[in-house]
């Protein structure tokens, strides 16, 4: 297993990425309502509750440290739909982990 530090925009670009483009089989969401899930996924990594406003979810992500981790496990297969993404707050006491593939 791998783990690499990133920061809020590129987990941003990687949510963004999965919901826009829909990954490998036809499922996208496009712009706007790629948008919304990336901040919805965003804002749940990060614990707010739903309806937060976005410079609120914003300024909290920018807060939290990321991650991004890989593996050679049987269903994370490093394809560009694979994502792999873990958030610890500011004060280390809440971990949140986004793991999908869209891998048959």
């Amino acid at each position: 297993m791998s783990l690499s530090r990133c920061f809020p925009v590129e987990v941003w670009e990687v949510l963004f990425d999965a919901a826009a483009e829909g990954g490998a089989y036809e499922s996208a969401e496009y712009g706007a309502y790629g948008r919304l899930a990336a901040w919805r996924s965003l804002a749940g990594l990060t614990g707010v509750e739903e309806g937060t406003p976005v410079a609120e979810v914003e300024a909290l992500a920018a807060a939290y440290r990321w991650y991004s981790f890989g593996t050679d496990s049987g269903w994370f297969f490093r394809q560009r739909w694979d994502l792999a993404i873990v958030a610890l707050s500011p004060n280390g006491r809440r971990l949140a982990v986004l793991a999908a593939t869209d891998t048959y």
